[in-house]
């Protein structure tokens, strides 16, 4: 087939990152148009990437351009309404994670979606890491047994995006910690757990540095002074029962007095499994469980890939469109992750647990 004609919605990411994620290296893709309110920041990217045109509303870009796949990198409160509109043009669309800011937003773009029969993932790059994948095929291979509890964090000393931004603002970003982060490790624990139907959410937040203009870091287009707006989340801690009895302890924070990075354990009756960036250096993955009368621990061997998590996120889910098949990030998986931290939000504000 010819060249995947790609449009690209939200320029800051790659202003910031200086690439364009998962879609330079492609052969078969060509990125014809990108769309961003910033004009300036638009018409800097597209020179500097060699795209053909840039806009400034992204409905335009649509009408315009015959996309075959339209990557969605806005502030997040907008992702849903382009996203929709992507798919309604006839796209498959690339969403940006946290997929939308509710639960019933996330429902709408499945079901658009399946109406207009056209792909759509998030962008949960970490489910193509070698190492997280190799947890996953252990957690849920059937070797540990009944799992019945799960833990997992990812945890910053110093990482407040955007101080300011929209990363800072709750009506542009629904939430701080949780809603960024938050999202990547909850996807992660998710996958590893097979994606059991939540029931129950109780969930606290904090924001100890922030409002302070401390623990501050470097991501993010766009940074102010001190004194710039901050009404989000720089930590929040999150209880998930499930149906079958399963539970799931989640942390994320951007700022925070203790040991950063991110952490899965996953706890069975006959075995664990547990990933730790820090904590276990070279080797993050080990094994928990029991040989006869003795407890046994190892390492959990996983082989190295070629390219970056964004480049085989992108590869693999072309591949699948070409072969109709589903995308290894479903929609409805992210939509459950939506719908947890929704709930964590709504009952941190009520100090009740949510039924969901």
């Amino acid at each position: 087939m010819a060249k995947w004609r790609v449009g690209i919605i939200g320029a800051g990411a790659i202003a910031q990152r200086g690439h364009i994620p998962g879609y330079q290296t492609q052969d078969n893709v060509e990125v014809v148009a990108i769309c961003d309110v910033n004009e300036a920041r638009a018409r800097e990217v597209a020179d500097d990437k060699g795209i053909a045109r840039s806009y400034t509303d992204y409905r335009e870009m649509l009408d315009k351009e015959q996309l075959d796949i339209v990557s969605v990198c806005s502030p997040n409160a907008f992702h849903a309404e382009m996203a929709i509109a992507g798919l309604e043009s006839g796209a498959n669309v690339l969403c940006e994670k946290p997929m939308a800011l509710t639960y019933a937003d996330a429902c709408r773009m499945v079901e658009t979606s399946k109406r207009m029969g056209k792909s759509l993932t998030i962008g949960f790059h970490n489910r193509y890491r070698p190492d997280l994948r190799a947890g996953w095929e252990v957690a849920t291979s059937g070797k540990l047994g009944d799992v019945y509890y799960a833990k997992a964090g990812y945890l910053r000393r110093s990482g407040i995006p955007g101080y300011g931004s929209w990363f800072t603002n709750k009506d542009l970003a629904g939430g701080g910690s949780m809603m960024d982060i938050g999202c990547h490790i909850m996807d992660m624990a998710l996958w590893w757990l097979g994606h059991p139907k939540p029931v129950t959410v109780t969930a606290s937040t904090y924001a100890k540095f922030g409002p302070q203009a401390k623990g501050l870091g470097s991501w993010g287009a766009d940074h102010y002074p001190a004194g710039a707006r901050f009404d989000v989340d720089d930590l929040t801690t999150t209880f998930i029962r499930f149906e079958g009895g399963q539970t799931l302890t989640l942390e994320a924070s951007w700022a925070s007095h203790g040991t950063d990075g991110q952490r899965i354990q996953v706890f069975g009756t006959d075995g664990g499994v547990e990933f730790s960036e820090k904590l276990f250096g070279d080797q993050p993955l080990r094994f928990f469980g029991e040989g006869g009368a003795n407890l046994i621990e190892g390492t959990i061997a996983y082989g190295t890939a070629s390219g970056s998590p964004y480049e085989r996120e992108i590869t693999d889910w072309l591949g699948r469109i070409e072969r109709g098949e589903e995308p290894l990030i479903t929609a409805e998986q992210a939509a459950m992750v939506v719908q947890i931290v929704e709930a964590a939000y709504k009952s941190a504000e009520s100090g009740r647990e949510v039924v969901l």
